[in-house]
């Protein structure tokens, strides 16, 4: 198996997850490695009994945006947090 990116997740509370980081290799990117890796994460949180996994990203980045949603997160709220955030959840 040859390492294709990284995923970050930490319990918040006893129902709670939040991704921290996540990031495909660039060589790796337009694949759909970055989907296959965060659905299998979002279905180990759930059999977990994660019943919300909260994550940040910056707005302008669509790609990432886009991914996320495709797979279940929501916006939640709009942060100022470096100038440019938003809060999402699954």
């Amino acid at each position: 198996m040859i390492p294709v990116g990284m995923i970050r997740v930490n319990d918040l509370d006893t129902n709670t997850a939040v991704i921290h980081d996540f990031c495909v290799l660039p060589s790796c990117q337009g694949r759909e490695y970055g989907r296959e890796i965060l659905s299998e994460v979002v279905k180990v949180l759930r059999d977990h009994k994660n019943t919300q996994i909260r994550l940040g990203v910056v707005t302008q980045n669509r790609n990432a945006l886009s991914l996320y949603q495709s797979v279940g997160f929501e916006v939640t709220a709009e942060f100022n947090y470096y100038g440019i955030s938003v809060d999402m959840i699954c």
